[in-house]
């Protein structure tokens, strides 16, 4: 018994921290504003049948509707698949022809169902109308009147006990599924289980009756009891938790529904915070890096996206002993290990890429292949793997149910807006003195500030600074740089200061034919129309993605104390451009 579970509970949010062997190997948060709806059930109310997709679209009162395939709304049940897992996250076997979704649901129409999987990203919540509830030792499944046993339970003669005390007690209207954890459980306990159980279900079905759609009809407990529920076990050395009212609570579900031999559950009163003192604090954040450094003094790099989760093995400071294929094999055989207690750690599902040092022996892959098959047997999480292929890749999925925990302690960067980079301040200095060439003429022999980010300034007033004075000379007059260091390093300001001298300008209607008479030159400062001329007024320049402002803008003239400032600005229903307009009035 070398496993604990530690428990940080304060107002507003709980902290588990899971160890086996004194390895921290699992985390899990809970907000009371973000509290996981994995396993509710709910009263729904279908939105949409999609009959080219075969699913529905359902109201579950969450932001996003919820999607529902087909195969999960099907009535005949075939089998029983023995899974252990409860909480809208058991599974069964599929009929093999499935009904049509339009002959199943239809719009409007209120219907039962359970959350398998929590909203992730932009996807909403997956239901399924097959509930299942867990217990301590069992699981109830309405939906089906079998029996299961855990396939845990290896036992032939243990099987058929606790089969037939199920069998004895249960309700001839439901099924369970006896869950690991009830291997050697007396009788009392799974009778136990199985009125609590039974309970719960006629409160589900009374209140369903009752409420109109959407409404939650069953909540899963809070995580300091779910944690007791689905990971406290033979092997848990104790339970440790800093809240009193937590500790009370817990006590009394251990009393009530856990068997003898119970694990030790203990109040911490220490004046340090609970996961301080054990050394937890500093591995959460030193875990959440893009870096994990492996004891050998290789490294993974790992890289989590929308579409998948990549590893990158590298054997860093690791140089061996003997020759390279030796080194590989041991850097890699340590690299499986830490990167499945990484995705348990971090919770990381869906599609997972390991890029690991090309090996040249397919016994040295077949060994590093077991080795992740056997470091992947104590996560409950479903995987699926493929074998090593020659260039070291290892392709694998696993079960995802709610988010990763970079996604529930981190948020998306707002600087670089996702894109995990910005435009260097070399390429953001080009990008300016390329728009101001463009807009030269625009000027007028004026003076020009460019108000740019600090490093930006940097590269025009050094690396660039020729390419700047080559366009000071055309301008005839200097540009001054601003630096200003709460700009984005992708945004820029340009001020054209002061008025523009008198230049010749073709009023295209006073002429004929083609012919341009003295008339038709006025003398107007240069850039800018006569009042009455902005129909005929150049085609305005492309406009730019609003995120980069001015950054990629034709520029506008807007009024300032020193003078008109240029950003970006679009052209009217008519195409007649605002700019040239203010430009008049301005000057």
């Amino acid at each position: 018994m070398q496993n604990e579970i530690l428990i940080n509970a304060t107002a507003g949010e709980t902290r588990v921290a899971i160890l086996e062997k004194k390895q921290f190997v699992e985390l899990h948060i809970e907000r009371d504003k973000s509290r996981s709806v994995v396993g509710s059930v709910v009263k729904g109310l279908v939105l949409r049948v999609l009959p080219g997709m075969q699913a529905a679209f359902v109201d579950i009162g969450l932001d996003k509707a919820a999607f529902l395939f087909a195969g999960d709304y099907v009535e005949d049940i075939e089998g029983l698949d023995e899974e252990e897992n409860g909480g809208g996250r058991g599974r069964r076997r599929r009929s093999r022809s499935v009904p049509n979704i339009e002959s199943l649901l239809a719009e409007g129409q209120e219907i039962m169902v359970q959350i398998a999987k929590e909203p992730i990203g932009t996807k909403g919540a997956r239901i399924t109308s097959h509930v299942s509830i867990a217990g301590r030792h069992l699981v109830l499944t309405p939906w089906a009147q079998k029996v299961g046993v855990s396939r845990k339970i290896d036992s032939d003669r243990e099987r058929r006990r606790l089969r037939e005390i199920v069998n004895r007690v249960k309700p001839a209207d439901l099924g369970f599924i006896i869950r690991t954890a009830g291997e050697g459980t007396r009788d009392a306990d799974l009778e136990a289980d199985v009125k609590y159980l039974t309970t719960v279900w006629d409160d589900i079905q009374i209140k369903k009756d009752r409420v109109r759609a959407p409404a939650v009809l069953y909540q899963e407990p809070a995580l300091p009891l779910r944690v007791i529920r689905d990971f406290a076990n033979a092997e848990t050395k104790r339970i440790v938790v800093d809240s009193p009212a937590a500790y009370a609570e817990m006590k009394a579900f251990l009393d009530q529904f856990v068997a003898d031999p119970k694990p030790r559950l203990e109040h911490y009163r220490g004046a340090e915070p609970i996961f301080d003192h054990f050394g937890i604090e500093a591995q959460i954040d030193a875990s959440i890096g893009r870096k994990v450094w492996l004891k050998s003094g290789g490294y993974l790099i790992i890289d989590q996206s929308e579409a998948l989760t990549a590893f990158d093995v590298n054997t860093g400071r690791f140089v061996g002993k003997r020759d390279l294929e030796e080194t590989v094999l041991r850097t890699n055989l340590e690299a499986v290990r830490e990167i499945v207690n990484q995705l348990r750690f971090r919770n990381i599902g869906g599609l997972i890429i390991l890029d690991l040092i090309d090996m040249e022996s397919a016994e040295n892959r077949d060994k590093v292949n077991r080795a992740l098959q056997e470091a992947l047997r104590g996560d409950k999480a479903k995987t699926n793997i493929l074998k090593i292929s020659e260039l070291g890749l290892v392709e694998m999925t696993r079960k995802r149910t709610r988010e990763n925990l970079v996604q529930t302690l981190c948020e998306p960067c707002p600087y670089c807006e996702r894109k995990g980079y910005v435009l260097s301040d070399e390429s953001v200095a080009h990008k300016v003195l390329r728009e101001i060439q463009k807009d030269l003429l625009r000027f007028g022999g004026r003076h020009v500030a460019v108000t740019v980010n600090r490093r930006v300034a940097e590269q025009l007033l050094g690396p660039a600074k020729p390419l700047l004075e080559a366009l000071e000379a055309r301008l005839g007059r200097e540009i001054e740089v601003r630096a200003r260091g709460d700009l984005h390093q992708e945004q820029f300001e340009v001020t054209a200061l002061g008025e523009a001298t008198p230049a010749p300008f073709q009023v295209p209607w006073l002429g004929g034919n083609g012919s341009t008479p003295k008339e038709s030159l006025a003398s107007v400062p240069e850039g800018a129309v006569p009042e009455g001329a902005a129909a005929e007024a150049p085609a305005a320049e492309p406009q730019p993605s609003p995120k980069l402002a001015a950054s990629e803008a034709s520029v506008e003239l807007a009024a300032s104390p020193a003078g008109p400032e240029l950003a970006a600005q679009p052209v009217d229903a008519e195409g007649e451009s605002p700019i040239l307009g203010r430009f008049l009035e301005e000057t």
